[in-house]
């Protein structure tokens, strides 16, 4: 390693986040930071920046870290859908705790810090044992998603003074959710797995299509009268946008 690159870590709410740093003499003043490799954070600095003063930086930036990092993590473990896996849900991660054997009925079920599923069917492969966890999940999750999202559909439909016609719960791979013509909102089970601003950042927008069906200054402004911070939002939505098809 040269002498402008260093490597180092920060503990945040008890989790381990390492980090590597790339210093360039042509960054002047700002530090700028991404997730390369799964949930390993590098970290662009200028060429004298220490690495105390980039930690205090991404000390000040945990809120983002830490719900990044809990989904780069999960993006491998849901893949696998094996036990100790990570799972993500409304933004927060659960360790998966897989159990089989007859007795009880296939089940999942949350519990603190922690997504139980339980598998009746004994003696089966990796595969099948992967296959019926992540079909607990799904129907675990659609059940969920199917009276939260309604939830929040109507929370925000109050909040910005307009009616939606109806609400369905979609299965698109690459939309969190869309408004007809005729005022019908769908929305993404998959919401489920981020965090509830940004799920009610997505209800918002669909809400606001029904005032304005494009997206126009008047769009925006009608979405910042209910929701002033929704930019920071929507930056965050990108971040999240590449686990939106890991439950296929």
């Amino acid at each position: 390693m040269s002498n402008t690159d260093s490597e180092g870590f920060i503990t945040l709410n008890g989790e381990r986040i390492e980090f590597s740093v790339s210093r360039s003499k042509r960054r002047k003043r700002t530090i700028a930071f991404k997730f390369v490799q799964g949930a390993r954070l590098h970290v662009q600095a200028p060429f004298l920046a220490t690495l105390s003063s980039i930690e205090r930086i991404l000390i000040n930036r945990a809120p983002w870290i830490m719900r990044e990092h809990a989904f780069r993590k999960s993006e491998d473990g849901i893949k696998q859908f094996t036990d100790g896996a990570t799972f993500c849900y409304l933004g927060y991660p659960c360790v998966l705790n897989v159990t089989c054997g007859k007795g009880a009925l296939s089940s999942c079920r949350l519990s603190p810090r922690s997504l139980r599923v339980h598998v009746s069917e004994e003696k089966l492969s990796f595969e099948s044992l992967r296959q019926e966890v992540r079909l607990e999940i799904v129907l675990w999750m659609k059940k969920r998603a199917k009276v939260k999202l309604k939830k929040r559909l109507d929370f925000w439909a109050k909040r910005l003074g307009v009616k939606y016609k109806k609400f369905v719960m979609a299965n698109p791979r690459q939309r969190w959710g869309s408004c007809s013509p005729d005022n019908i909102i769908r929305l993404n089970w998959r919401l489920m797995m981020a965090p509830l601003p940004i799920l009610d950042y997505v209800v918002a927008h669909e809400l606001c299509h029904i005032r304005h069906k494009n997206h126009s200054p008047r769009f925006w402004g009608f979405l910042a009268g209910v929701m002033p911070d929704y930019k920071a939002r929507r930056r965050i939505l990108r971040h999240v946008e590449r686990n939106i098809e890991t439950l296929e």
